[in-house]
C-alpha cells in the first residue's frame, strides 16, 4: 500500500522560477488526504531552507525538514563519521549545511568535497587533487554530468570531479540519486518502508533507476528525456503532476 510520495523538484514541481502545471493542486491534495511526502533533489548549490522558501513563494507549503537534498545528505554523513574539517569545491548552500553540523573549511581536511561551483578554477582543482593524493577521501555531491539552466547546460558536480578522479585514480564516494542512500534517508524521514513509497521524477538515470534500486515504485514525468530508449521502465508515466493527480485514485487502488 502506498503511504508516501517522494517528489523531485526541478522539472517536476517547477522549471526555473515557473511552477509546473498541477504542482500546487497536487501538494494540496497530499496535505488534505494526510499523505506523507517529501521533496528530494540532487542539486548541490543550496541549503534546504532555500527550497522551502522558494516553494512557499510559489504557493506550495513544504517545511525545511521535509526537504532531502544532497548537501544535507553529505552533512549527515560528515556528522555520522565525526569529521570536522573539509576542503570544499561548492557553493554557499553546501557550505552552510556543513557549518550546521560543525564542519569547517580548513587546511588539513578530513575529506575533499566537490559540488557545483561557478568559481571552479585551476587553483581549486590542484588543491583538491593534492589532498586526495595524500590519502584524503573524495566525496562528490552528486554524479550528475550536466546542470540545465535557462540559458543552457553547465558542468555539474560529476564533471567537475572527473579531472580529480582521473589524475588521482581514486574511487570517489558519490552522493545523491541514483544511489540508494538518499532514498533511504527519505524513507527514514517519513518512517515508511520502500514498498510503501513512490518516487516522482523526470530523469531516468537518477530518479527512476535510483528508485528501482531502492525497491521503490516510480512515476516518470515526461520532460527533456521524453520516451528514452531504456530497458528499465517506470511503473507509471504522466506528462505532469496534473495528470498524476487525475490518476491518483487508480494508483492508490492498484498499489493496495
Amino acid at each position: 500500500m502506498i503511504r508516501a510520495f517522494m517528489i523531485d523538484l526541478d522539472g517536476v514541481v517547477y522549471r526555473g522560477d515557473t511552477v509546473r502545471k498541477g504542482a500546487k493542486d497536487f501538494f494540496e491534495y497530499l496535505k488534505k488526504k494526510e499523505i506523507l511526502h517529501c521533496v528530494i533533489t540532487n542539486h548541490s548549490s543550496f541549503h534546504r531552507k532555500y527550497y522551502s522558501q522558494k516553494l512557499k513563494r510559489m504557493g506550495i507549503d513544504v517545511p525545511m525538514e521535509n526537504v532531502v537534498s544532497t548537501p544535507y545528505e553529505v552533512a549527515m554523513e560528515i556528522q555520522k563519521l565525526g569529521y570536522h574539517k573539509a576542503f570544499v569545491i561548492g557553493r554557499q548552500g553546501l557550505i552552510d549545511e556543513l557549518f550546521d553540523v560543525g564542519c569547517h573549511l580548513i587546511d588539513e581536511p578530513d575529506v575533499v568535497i566537490v559540488g557545483y561551483d561557478e568559481r571552479y578554477d585551476f587553483v581549486k582543482l590542484t588543491k583538491a587533487l593534492r589532498w586526495v593524493l595524500k590519502g584524503k577521501p573524495l566525496w562528490v555531491v552528486n554524479p550528475d554530468r550536466l546542470l540545465p539552466k535557462e540559458d543552457g547546460f553547465y558542468p555539474d558536480s560529476g564533471s567537475l570531479a572527473a579531472p580529480i578522479v582521473y589524475a588521482t585514480k581514486t574511487v570517489p564516494v558519490y552522493f545523491g540519486k541514483p544511489n540508494v542512500h538518499i532514498f533511504d534517508m527519505a524513507l527514514d524521514l517519513m518512517k515508511v518502508k520502500a514498498e510503501e513509497a513512490i518516487m516522482i521524477g523526470d530523469t531516468y538515470e537518477t530518479d527512476i533507476v535510483g528508485a528501482k534500486a531502492a525497491g521503490i515504485k516510480s512515476i516518470y514525468i515526461e520532460g527533456i528525456e521524453a520516451n528514452p530508449e531504456v530497458a528499465l521502465k517506470p511503473d507509471y508515466t504522466f506528462k505532469d503532476l496534473s495528470e498524476v493527480l487525475d490518476g491518483m485514485d487508480e494508483i492508490i487502488r492498484r498499489e493496495k
